[in-house]
């Protein structure tokens, strides 16, 4: 019997070293992930890294621009400004539009791209004209849906829970991405806020006045480096208020409206854009297809919608209304010219943000 336990002995011992050698520094097998642990979160996430490359990673590298012709005409501004106008039936939208472009190549060092605030409010083209800009766009929603910082200064720091429409009280949802300036030639447009609730943008952006002296907020992000997360903006953002404009889902699923926005190429150029609408010869766009609508005409890595409806204006030096230089035909105007629903150049609302480009 001795000898038979010693035999026992003899085969378990290697046995028992083997399973202890992982608290050693050894090789060991891994303990089982439990469900719903943090564990198996990280382990979701690196499954996640792992999925390999992303539809929109075809894009990069690609240098897109219209060519002069089929609705486009475009003109040289001046050396590394370029502006685009569309005018016909578009092929994303398969309706109407007037889109008007200006490129602004942000590899010129002759050239400075810079934010302004009008507390009293103002229009476009009196910015244009005040700070002797080349181009000039409209540039945030209602200040108390923003973050805006302007050198160092916080002008509005996000206090409204709800955006007030008649009768609707609608949560907030007009912060979710940034434009951010050092008021010379960077820029950059960040999706800061995704996936993130009220209390935690306040909480980002508040991080973000420790290293950014000028930024300001506004929604929804188009494109987050090539990926086309515009198109998901509504998907994500179910209608609530059906009947209320200021609903995310109505007011970005709205194939009408005018839009103002930022681009931004991976050869570091940046777009201004204004896309008119609610007239027969310029129908508007939604998110989702001026999403599109820029992958297809741009490529840009970076999109962020600015302020639309009767906000939306741009001038243009040498473009447009010959004394204003507004380009667009914004929604406020009471006067029609020769063409039905075509508008002129008049009727800009006055707004407090602007973005624009001058010389230096």
């Amino acid at each position: 019997m001795k000898f038979k336990y010693l035999y026992l002995l003899l085969i378990l011992f290697p046995l028992m070293q083997a399973c202890t050698k992982g608290d050693k520094g050894g090789s060991s097998v891994p303990p089982p992930v439990m469900p719903g642990t943090e564990e198996e979160e990280n382990k979701d996430d690196e499954k996640d890294d792992d999925d390999g490359p992303k539809p929109w990673d075809e894009n990069r590298g690609k240098s897109v621009r219209p060519e002069a012709g089929n609705g486009w005409t475009i003109s040289t501004v001046a050396d590394g400004i370029i502006y685009y106008a569309f005018a016909g039936k578009e092929s994303v939208t398969n309706a109407n539009q007037r889109i008007f472009v200006t490129e602004i190549d942000l590899n010129n060092t002759a050239y400075a791209v810079k934010m302004a605030y009008e507390g009293d409010r103002s229009t476009t083209s009196a910015v244009y004209k005040k700070t002797k800009a080349i181009a000039c766009i409209n540039g945030g929603y209602e200040r108390g849906s923003l973050w805006i910082r302007l050198n160092g200064t916080n002008y509005s720091t996000l206090p409204n829970d709800y955006i007030t429409s008649g009768s609707y009280q609608v949560p907030q949802w007009k912060s979710e991405a940034a434009v951010y300036l050092d008021g010379e030639r960077d820029v950059r447009l960040e999706f800061t806020g995704r996936d993130m609730n009220l209390a935690e943008w306040r909480a980002a952006y508040r991080a973000k006045c420790s290293t950014e002296r000028t930024f300001i907020t506004s929604a929804p992000m188009l494109i987050d480096d090539f990926e086309p997360v515009g198109e998901q903006f509504c998907t994500l953002h179910p209608v609530t208020y059906a009947n209320c404009s200021e609903d995310p889902y109505v007011h970005q699923a709205s194939t009408t409206n005018p839009r103002t926005l930022l681009a931004k190429t991976e050869d570091n150029h940046l777009l201004f854009m204004v896309v008119d609408g609610r007239r027969n010869i310029s129908r508007g766009i939604s998110a989702a297809e001026l999403t599109r609508f820029l992958v297809k005409n741009f490529n840009p890595q970076y999109a962020i919608n600015l302020d639309g409806g009767g906000s939306s204006t741009m001038c243009v030096q040498g473009q447009g209304d010959s004394e204003t230089n507004v380009v667009n035909y914004p929604t406020d105007s009471d006067k029609v010219d020769a063409r039905p629903g075509a508008g002129d150049h008049t009727g800009e609302r006055s707004v407090p943000t602007f973005f624009y480009v001058v010389k230096k």
